[in-house]
């Protein structure tokens, strides 16, 4: 009798548990959506020289994708959009784009009737023309109004400047003069000290001894005509590994402008501590100076990236491109003004680059 009731008892717990499973909501086993995926190639910001583009991303097993490329970042001028991609590349019919303009591209993947989110964007720019790099350097000098040494080292500068046939390629020199705290009163330091003392700070020793020079960021030795002028001839034949191209555009008016910088590295080992410096500099400044200088060239005014540069990756082929906007100031001359752009390794000092343009 006591084992027909636990059956009974048994019987009627199965039941119940049956009825609670039977209750419970459905439980869907769908497949879990992959992380998004990974834009390889056309780098971001890149510059390309080819109007067929392999697109490649990082591959997602099991997945097919959707390809996107588009003239504006928010794709809704779209030149592109190709599905069903069952490879993580894609290269497009030669038709698709164009010469000198600015592309942004996305990619998803499909699972089924599952797909992942959008990857990040990534914008690129075709430009057919090449930057190739040119043999020109950058001189450093520092500078003070009070130094009296510093007047032969200067008026070298600007005999250099004035391309007056001191090198054998004065047009291929550029110069940017910072002014330092050796002797106190120096209007020229005074008028930018966060930028004339970054760049003091950089190079050892440059605000104790006046003056102190830097041929691409290597120190040129204690003045002398002759052995500065071999030296800067040396550097002349060489060609640099990286270039530099500038387009700027500027109003008078309003004293402001946006500077486009492209630079691109043709040869040599991928280096991880470049940065780029936008340099504004002044020439034909009058004053008459405690040393008796009466007018200053090449002055550095204003460094428009930040005062230790703006650091930056690029890879041998490459060209990144930036666009920087920028104002002068109502004291500086406008019609004397040069933008000055170069790349800077941070551990060496050597400087990759170097380029110029005038205002306006």
């Amino acid at each position: 009798m006591k084992i027909k009731n636990i059956f009974f008892v048994l019987l009627a717990a199965i039941v119940f548990y049956s009825c609670e499973s039977n209750d419970s909501p459905t439980v869907n086993n769908n497949t879990t959506i992959p992380t998004l995926t990974t834009l390889l190639t056309p780098q971001n910001n890149s510059i390309i020289s080819t109007l067929d583009p392999v697109f490649d991303w990082v591959d997602l097993n099991g997945s097919t994708y959707r390809l996107q490329v588009s003239t504006t970042n928010n794709f809704t001028s779209l030149i592109l959009d190709v599905s069903d991609l069952t490879i993580s590349q894609y290269e497009p019919p030669t038709t698709i784009l164009n010469d000198s303009q600015t592309y942004f591209w996305r990619v998803r993947g499909l699972i089924g009737t599952d797909s992942t989110n959008w990857s990040g964007t990534f914008v690129f720019e075709t430009s057919l023309k090449s930057i190739n790099p040119t043999n020109k350097i950058l001189i450093e000098l520092f500078t003070n109004t009070s130094c009296i040494p510093c007047v032969e080292a200067n008026q070298y500068l600007d005999a250099v400047y004035n391309l007056q046939g001191i090198t054998s390629n004065d047009a291929s020199v550029e110069i940017l003069r910072i002014h330092t705290t050796l002797f106190a009163g120096d209007p020229f330091y005074l008028y930018n000290t966060p930028d004339n003392n970054a760049r003091m700070e950089f190079y050892p020793n440059s605000a104790i001894v006046n003056p102190r020079t830097f041929l691409n960021g290597i120190f040129m030795g204690n003045y002398s005509p002759a052995a500065w002028t071999n030296k800067i001839n040396e550097k002349l034949g060489e060609n640099r590994t990286f270039a530099i191209n500038l387009m700027n555009v500027y109003d008078t008016t309003s004293r402001s402008g946006v500077v486009n910088v492209k630079i691109n590295q043709a040869s040599g080992s991928v280096l991880s501590d470049l940065v780029y410096h936008i340099a504004i500099s002044e020439n034909e400044i009058p004053y008459a100076a405690p040393n008796g200088e009466l007018h200053f060239n090449n002055t550095l005014r204003d460094l428009v990236t930040p005062p230790t540069g703006q650091s930056f990756n690029v890879s041998v082929g490459q060209t990144i491109n930036f666009n920087q906007n920028y104002s002068i100031d109502n004291i500086i001359d406008q019609h004397k003004t040069d933008i000055i752009v170069f790349v800077q390794r941070t551990s060496t000092k050597e400087v990759m680059a170097v380029e110029k343009v005038s205002l306006p």
